[in-house]
């Protein structure tokens, strides 16, 4: 038989051989597809969550350079929950020095309850510059209680933390920016204070010893605080002993005690209920109250003679008109070409020099 006819049989690829997957393959194919997919779709989900973070630091960052000042960070990114190592549960997470926590500290054994943080804000004051700390340890050492100074006020104040060190009272070396956060400005001059108010007087009490010869100053609307510490400083220089206000806290400001300059602690408060209260007292004790004008008709105060109980008016704006025609109304100047004239302080400074030489040198 011619074998030149015979052909040989065919033979058919396996599965394998074709290349064509099994069933087997192509299920773990698409579970290792959908996993990567899965992966990929979580790692483009942290992606985007890092990149709004990013864009929202850098405009706390613009924030912070626009205003000069400090941006709180923000918490809200970070995880309240986590689970247990065990798989069982979950745990709080807190974060050190977050704001999150909405739960209210009171009780006696909370350090910051609402009754101390009032009863702190009514009978302590910070007093920071370094004339008015250092006037203030001569003055009144028990009155303090902490203190904070950088590096270069403290090589200033040897004696105060020594004193303060045999008390075992609290000081604190920090650097300029720990500084301008405790007092709250940069111009702390170095040191900084926390001390005890000093207690207030009524004027009724006051006007109860008499004296003979006495120089006070009555303030009306004068509540800046730089105004209020340039005429402290001013009366504690003519030697004033008594401002008349109706709120203690007027004096007890630390910019104006920093502006006083040390004044503070030879100016004492006299509280009054109210200006009209206070001026009919006055009257009653027989105090000359001497007024400042704008009239052109009031007389001068280089030709008014000025008594040796006197009384001193200040407000912010001098009146243009006699306001009070039973007291004394002067004028400072006939020549004035401004609408709001001397600064108080300034008109303090001219008033008491004028009563100091005449009574006083």
């Amino acid at each position: 038989m011619n074998n030149k006819f015979q052909t040989k049989s065919p033979r058919f690829k396996s599965i394998e051989e074709r290349g064509e997957p099994t069933f087997k393959s192509t299920r773990l194919d698409k579970n290792t597809h959908r996993n990567t997919r899965n992966t990929q779709e979580k790692r483009e989900k942290r992606n985007d969550e890092f990149r709004r973070n990013e864009r929202r630091n850098d405009r706390n960052d613009d924030r912070k350079s626009k205003l000069g000042g400090s941006i709180a960070p923000n918490y809200d990114i970070y995880p309240t929950e986590g689970k247990r190592a065990s798989g069982e549960g979950s745990v709080k997470i807190s974060v050190k020095g977050g704001s999150r926590s909405t739960e209210k500290k009171t009780g006696p054994l909370s350090p910051r309850a609402p009754e101390k943080i009032r009863n702190n804000r009514a009978t302590e004051m910070k007093v920071y510059g370094e004339n008015a700390c250092h006037t203030l340890f001569q003055q009144r050492p028990d009155a303090i209680i902490r203190l904070w100074a950088t590096v270069e006020g403290a090589k200033k104040a040897g004696e105060l933390l020594s004193y303060l060190a045999e008390q075992k009272k609290a000081y604190h070396v920090v650097d300029s920016e720990e500084m301008e956060r405790v007092t709250g400005t940069e111009h702390h001059g170095g040191i900084c204070l926390l001390v005890k108010k000093s207690t207030p007087f009524s004027l009724e009490g006051y006007l109860q010893i008499p004296r003979q010869r006495d120089c006070l100053v009555l303030l009306d609307g004068v509540n800046n605080a730089q105004n209020v510490g340039g005429i402290m400083r001013t009366c504690a220089f003519y030697g004033v002993k008594g401002i008349i206000v109706e709120q203690n806290d007027i004096l007890n400001s630390s910019n104006a005690a920093r502006v006083a300059e040390g004044g503070l602690e030879f100016v004492h408060p006299l509280e009054t209920k109210h200006k009209q209260i206070a001026l009919a007292q006055l009257r009653n004790a027989g105090y000359q109250i001497v007024h400042l004008t704008r009239q052109k008709q009031a007389q001068v105060l280089s030709k008014t003679a000025l008594n040796e109980k006197i009384v001193f008016v200040l407000s912010e704006v001098v009146a243009n008109d006699v306001e009070y025609p039973e007291d004394t109304n002067v004028q400072l100047s006939f020549a004035n070409p401004l609408n709001s004239g001397l600064n108080v302080a300034v008109n303090t400074g001219i008033l008491l020099t004028q009563w100091y030489q005449s009574h006083i040198l």
